[in-house]
C-alpha cells in the first residue's frame, strides 16, 4: 500500500517529511486572486506558478509557508506535489458565505479536496495517509474521517442535481501520536536547522486560531489579515463567532506568545 504525507508548511508536518519518507509527500495550497496579495518576489511567484500548473496570485498562507515548503523539498530529496482548489474567493462565491465556526467548509474545499482530487486522478487505491497530529492534540486524531464523500456526476435521470458516492481512500496513520512525541519534541528538533517556519502556519486569519495569535498576525501579516476583515464587511458576517477581524485588530497585544501549541479543532488537513 502506498504512503502519502499530508503537509501544511509548518514545523510539525516538515518533521514527518524530514522523518518518516514516503511514497509521495502533498501539499494543498490555499490561494486568492487579490494582487495585494502576491509576493514581492517574482521568482517565488513564478516557481509556485509552476508547482500548481496554473497563474499563481497570492495567498492567505504565510508567504514564508511557500519557501519552507520548496526548501524542504530539497531537504528531503523528494518532489512535493503542490495541489491547488478553486481561489478562496471563487469558494465563497459559490457558497455566497463566508467560512464561519458553524459552516466549516474552508478546510474542505481547499485543503482536503484537492488532496482527493490528486489522489483520484494519479492512484485511486487506499493509502495509508500520513498526517501530523501529536501526542499533545491526540483528539484530532479520534476524529480523523477516512471516507470521502465525492461527486460523481451533476446530471441524474436528466435532472440537474450531482449523484453523490462514497468511499474509503485511505488510512490515517498518526506517527507523532505512536512514537509520543509532542510540540516541545518537534521546535527542538528544528532548532539550528536554517528553516525558516512562519509563527501561524496555514491561513493566517482561520477562526481556529486564538483571538491573541490572529492578533500577533494583525503584527505579523497586516497585508493578509486587512484581506479577512475586508471578506467579513462585503459578506456582513464574521468567520470566528464573538468578534471581528477588526474588532480583534483593536485588542491589547500579548507581550509573549506561544504559538503551535495544539488548540486546533480543524479535522483533516491543517497541521502546524
Amino acid at each position: 500500500m502506498k504512503t502519502v504525507n499530508s503537509l501544511s508548511g509548518g514545523k510539525t508536518s516538515s518533521y514527518i517529511a524530514m522523518q518518516y519518507p514516503a511514497d509521495y509527500d502533498v501539499f494543498a495550497l490555499v490561494t486568492v486572486e487579490d494582487k495585494k496579495l502576491t509576493p514581492n518576489d517574482n521568482g517565488l511567484v513564478n516557481r509556485v506558478s509552476d508547482k500548481i500548473g496554473r497563474e499563481f496570485i497570492g495567498t492567505v498562507e504565510s508567504d514564508k509557508t511557500l519557501k519552507v515548503v520548496l526548501d524542504l523539498e530539497q531537504e528531503i530529496g523528494r518532489e512535493i506535489t503542490w495541489v491547488a482548489g478553486d481561489t478562496f474567493e471563487e469558494v465563497i462565491r459559490k457558497k455566497k458565505m463566508i467560512p464561519t465556526q458553524m459552516a466549516r467548509f474552508c478546510t474542505t474545499q481547499m485543503k482536503f479536496e484537492p488532496i482527493f482530487s490528486w489522489w483520484y486522478r494519479n492512484l485511486g487505491e487506499t493509502v495509508k495517509m500520513r498526517i501530523g497530529f501529536r501526542l499533545d492534540e491526540f483528539e484530532r486524531a479520534e476524529r480523523y474521517n477516512p471516507v470521502a464523500k465525492y461527486r460523481l456526476s451533476t446530471n441524474t435521470f436528466g435532472q440537474k442535481r450531482n449523484n453523490w458516492g462514497k468511499v474509503k481512500w485511505q488510512i490515517g496513520e498518526f506517527p507523532l501520536i505512536d512514537d509520543r512525541l509532542t510540540h516541545r519534541d518537534i521546535v527542538k528538533f528544528w532548532e539550528g536547522k536554517g528553516f525558516d517556519f512562519p509563527k501561524s502556519s496555514n491561513c493566517v486569519g482561520c477562526f481556529w486560531k486564538s483571538d491573541q495569535e490572529l492578533r500577533q498576525n494583525w503584527e505579523e501579516e497586516p497585508v493578509k489579515m486587512k484581506w479577512f476583515s475586508d471578506q467579513e464587511k462585503k459578506w456582513n458576517a464574521n468567520f470566528k463567532l464573538h468578534r471581528s477581524m477588526n474588532e480583534i485588530k483593536r485588542i491589547g497585544l500579548q507581550s509573549s506568545m506561544h504559538f503551535g501549541g495544539g488548540s486546533c479543532k480543524s479535522e483533516g488537513y491543517c497541521t502546524d
